[in-house]
């Protein structure tokens, strides 16, 4: 069964996602932190702009990820993917130290009129970019 996720992104990328010019959400770090190894295919991500509701919803067509790399790997996957990421040069310039990267290609993308279908374990307030709902929290789907 497909997992969910809320993905946490800056309003300006979260825009670009929704009228379809970002086709892939990089995600890179210097630990294994989500959404590596825990994103496949299939799965739906709802998008939220930082400090904003949730404005739409994906489905995870593709994963590439990456690990022990260095900043040649960072400006090499730079070339590869920023036509579809739509990264600027502060955003690579901060990736340059990460070891791990996930670039999830999404489709199906569509807008959400409000967080009502939204499962409420992924609204709960945190400081995590990434949210993934936990199999034992699937059956409270709707928010309260």
């Amino acid at each position: 069964m497909p997992d969910t996720h809320l993905m946490i992104v800056h309003p300006k990328y979260a825009s670009l996602i929704m009228t379809g010019q970002k086709l892939v959400e990089a995600r890179m770090g210097v630990d294994r932190r989500a959404p590596y190894n825990r994103v496949n295919p299939g799965d739906a991500i709802y998008i939220k702009p930082a400090n904003q509701s949730v404005i739409g919803k994906a489905t995870v067509h593709r994963v590439d990820q990456y690990s022990g790399l260095t900043s040649n790997d960072i400006d090499h996957l730079r070339r590869i993917y920023n036509d579809r990421v739509l990264g600027d040069d502060a955003y690579w310039a901060s990736k340059q130290d990460a070891t791990y990267a996930t670039f999830i290609t999404l489709t199906k993308v569509t807008m959400l009129s409000d967080e009502s279908t939204v499962p409420a374990s992924l609204l709960v307030p945190s400081r995590d970019a990434w949210r993934m709902l936990h199999e034992d929290q699937s059956s409270s789907r709707k928010a309260a």
